[in-house]
């Protein structure tokens, strides 16, 4: 198992926090079904989801070049996502839920976002994010499929 990247000190951006602003108007803007309506399309939950991670990519991008040290922009990012998080779970939480809240943000925050975050810089910066797959590996793909269902 790969550790969790280090996380440095907070920088402070204007255009994050303007990025940060932007995204908590468009999460306030866009339409979404309550909590507890889970036979509606487009749940909450899905909704939340990608709205995060939308918004997780953007920010890695915004502080790329602002920001050299990659601990440091790992954690302006972490700290930008936690203010947007903030301001998206606050509609999602039910009642129940409430004393349970910082806990279930800590690790969504310091362990899943953390390592999307590992993950998503791996990607770009091995240049895998937009690549198709070669056409070797899915003729033998198809080769192993074929032989597992004969």
């Amino acid at each position: 198992m790969q550790e969790i990247n280090p996380v440095g000190k907070v920088q402070k951006l204007e255009n994050v926090d303007n990025l940060v602003k932007q995204l908590v108007a468009e999460w306030d803007n866009e339409e979404k079904p309550k909590w507890w309506q889970c036979w509606k399309k487009g749940t909450f939950l899905c909704k939340a989801t990608k709205f995060v991670i939308r918004a997780l990519d953007k920010l890695i991008d915004a502080v790329e070049d602002a920001i050299p040290s990659g601990a440091d922009k790992k954690a302006t990012v972490l700290a930008a996502i936690s203010v947007i998080y903030d301001f998206v779970v606050k509609e999602a939480v039910p009642i129940w839920a409430k004393p349970f809240a910082g806990k279930i943000k800590s690790l969504i925050i310091d362990v899943i976002i953390s390592t999307a975050i590992d993950w998503i810089v791996d990607k770009y910066r091995e240049g895998l994010w937009n690549k198709a797959p070669q056409k070797e590996d899915d003729d033998e793909q198809k080769i192993e499929i074929a032989e597992d269902g004969a």
